[in-house]
């Protein structure tokens, strides 16, 4: 399932609103974001995730995962976002055992990065990661989105 459409649904789900137009007001993001969010005309970066999390006072993996109800288990650190991306792409990359070869069988259908790409992700060289691409890393290694970000 599509992470920028998870996140909307439990957003709408989480402050018991129909429309986009009054889950814009909640989260305080212009109504023509979301809307181009759910159209798919563009996809929130983790940032605006991690604001959005930072907000409610959740997790951020939270909001990724379908259907969930938000809870308040843990005090919830920006900073940390990032870093549990890398971490846990690493750690997927080595235990998947994802080389060029491998990388190239498994992407073959979707096509919808190249390897040099892949490795930017896992090296931290793109500063910005929306939930597309995170859609597209989860799916070469086999994950749910949400494990990508995931605090261990």
């Amino acid at each position: 399932m599509n992470s920028t459409k998870i996140v909307l649904d439990n957003l709408k789900r989480h402050f018991l609103v129909k429309s986009y137009r009054n889950l814009a007001k909640k989260i305080n993001i212009s109504v023509s974001v979301i809307l181009n969010w759910s159209s798919s005309r563009s996809s929130p970066d983790l940032k605006n995730i991690d604001d959005i999390a930072y907000f409610l006072g959740v997790a951020t993996y939270q909001l990724l995962i379908p259907n969930n109800s938000f809870n308040i288990d843990t005090p919830i650190w920006k900073d940390t976002l990032k870093t549990s991306f890398l971490n846990n792409l690493g750690r997927l990359k080595y235990e998947k055992d994802i080389h060029e070869t491998s990388f190239y069988k498994k992407s073959m259908s979707n096509n919808k990065m190249s390897y040099r790409s892949f490795l930017r992700y896992v090296n931290g060289k793109n500063k910005r990661v929306n939930l597309k691409k995170l859609d597209i890393i989860a799916e070469i290694l086999s994950v749910e989105s949400y494990k990508l970000i995931e605090s261990e």
